[in-house]
């Protein structure tokens, strides 16, 4: 597996701290857009367009078709790859009805909603939609003055949904029935987690990363500290109860149960470890200096390491600070 050398967090962190005297600025929107090349089904009718080369900005997007209707699931960043993805599913469709929603608001997962008003009826829950309005602008100016895609950002117009539902709705695209479901906040505010349970197939987004630290963001100088890791717990039982056999992940190659449980036992293992440092007394520093090497020693082979000092400050803000 390609390792990503990259991440959202840490390169904007990076960018924002940098001097304003910096090399010539190269924007990186064109190696962002969808490979549709890389589109693979994965269970009868669910066609996943995969980050089978581990691009940065790059998710995992869903195609699920029935005999009535198909539902997209994400959009890819901007309004280029939503262009293609409508086309792709088109072409899986034909003149079929067309549903869109997201597995949460953050870019490159959901901002380019646009290309599928009209064309699709679009549906999020209450917790995505409320969180788009409130985070949206703010984000896309992020990214596009920070992350080197603001070629990707231009012309990019924040939609809300035609359809909002509280906990749960549910599709039916002819002979297969899609299920939506919002627990509570957990990587975002608005996390869904989409699935279909005839098939135990489920879609949970940046909520799972295979082979890769889980990221949890903790960034109160952008007001966004609404992480929270025992609700992602929670979560995965809920989702493990259901003995998933295709498991969707926001990035990365498509997993099993197997990939699932191996994520929920790192957070275990992870939650209790900040929990037993800080009873003795640690802080956070001590705890993540600590803490950081046992973690990446026990999954060398896993992506994302420089967001382990994050996700154990998730650990200690929600579990010391009580």
């Amino acid at each position: 597996m390609k390792t990503r050398t990259f991440n959202p967090i840490i390169l904007m962190l990076a960018l924002l701290a940098a001097s304003a005297a910096v090399a010539k600025y190269v924007d990186i929107s064109r190696e962002k857009i969808v490979n549709l090349d890389n589109i693979t089904e994965v269970s009868p009718g669910v066609h996943v367009i995969e980050d089978k080369q581990h691009i940065f900005l790059v998710p995992n997007i869903t195609i699920i078709v029935g005999t009535d209707a198909a539902l997209i699931v994400d959009t890819g960043l901007g309004i280029e790859s939503a262009q293609r993805v409508l086309s792709e599913a088109r072409k899986l469709a034909g003149n079929r009805k067309l549903y869109l929603t997201v597995t949460h608001f953050h870019p490159e997962h959901g901002f380019g909603a646009q290309v599928f008003k009209g064309q699709a009826t679009i549906i999020y829950n209450r917790a995505q939609r409320d969180e788009l309005l409130k985070k949206g602008a703010p984000f896309q100016a992020l990214f596009a003055d920070k992350l080197s895609v603001a070629d990707a950002m231009k012309g990019v117009k924040l939609v809300t949904p035609d359809i909002v539902y509280d906990s749960e709705a549910q599709i039916d695209l002819g002979g297969r029935v899609v299920k939506l479901n919002y627990y509570k906040p957990a990587h975002t505010l608005g996390d869904q987690v989409i699935s279909i349970p005839a098939q135990g197939v489920v879609i949970l987004g940046d909520l799972l990363e295979t082979q890769s630290f889980p990221i949890m963001p903790w960034f109160p100088e952008l007001s966004d500290t609404d992480v929270n890791p025992a609700n992602w717990r929670e979560i995965f039982r809920n989702v493990a109860a259901t003995n998933p056999v295709v498991v969707i992940p926001g990035h990365g190659q498509v997993g099993t149960a197997a990939d699932l449980d191996e994520a929920a036992r790192h957070m275990d293992f992870a939650s209790k470890e900040v929990t037993q440092r800080c009873a003795a007394g640690n802080d956070l520093s001590s705890i993540q200096r600590d803490l950081t090497p046992i973690l990446v020693a026990q999954h060398p082979d896993w992506d994302l390491k420089d967001m382990i000092p994050m996700e154990i400050q998730a650990y200690y803000e929600r579990l010391c600070r009580r």
